[in-house]
């Protein structure tokens, strides 16, 4: 058994090594951030906001301004929506939110509200409603278990229409991506 001792040329090329790659792994770690946090503009109806570059956007239509999906392999895609809804002279903030949680529950299966109160965003006077819903695969064919998705919604009031942004994640991708979904939300400009 060889029992030498290292030289300092040894030591200095250990510490070498292990300083090379500290820094390696830091500035992939950086890099990896800033690929993951790019964005692209869109601007539709008076309406701005940056969303993430590489997701999926779907064409807007009726009152949906932009709906975006990140890509994924399998399972539920995190969405993000930004919704314009035109108001009457009579309805305000509460009667937006009761009827947006009834259409929910009429067209979300097994919907519930888990909360819901008046917050200020970016300066801005918004109501938040946080609900949950059970998303199952409409390809009988497939294997899959159902999905449970958690929604977080921000209603703004905006003159004549009220301002929707919702994000959609299932209830295992929900918390990682919220902190981005806020990014989105401080970047919406009415």
């Amino acid at each position: 058994m060889n029992t030498s001792k290292l030289s300092l040329g040894d030591r200095y090329a250990e510490i070498a090594v292990i300083i090379v790659t500290l820094v390696a792994l830091l500035a992939g770690w950086l890099y990896m951030g800033s690929v993951e946090s790019r964005t692209l503009p869109f601007d539709t109806n008076g309406i701005k906001a940056s969303v993430p570059v590489g997701w999926i956007q779907s064409e807007p239509g009726g009152d949906v301004l932009v709906q975006v999906r990140q890509r994924a392999s399998a399972g539920f895609q995190t969405e993000y929506m930004v919704i314009q809804q035109p108001l009457t002279a009579e309805s305000g903030l509460n009667e937006v939110v009761s009827l947006l949680t009834i259409r929910y529950g009429q067209e979300l299966t097994a919907f519930r509200v888990l909360s819901q109160q008046a917050v200020t965003v970016g300066g801005r006077d918004a109501y938040e409603v946080s609900y949950a819903y059970v998303e199952a695969d409409p390809n009988i064919s497939h294997l899959d278990l159902p999905v449970v998705v958690r929604g977080l919604d921000y209603i703004f009031l905006n003159g004549e229409k009220a301002v929707i942004a919702t994000y959609r994640a299932s209830e295992a991708e929900y918390q990682g991506g919220l902190a981005a979904f806020l990014r989105f939300l401080h970047s919406l400009q009415f």
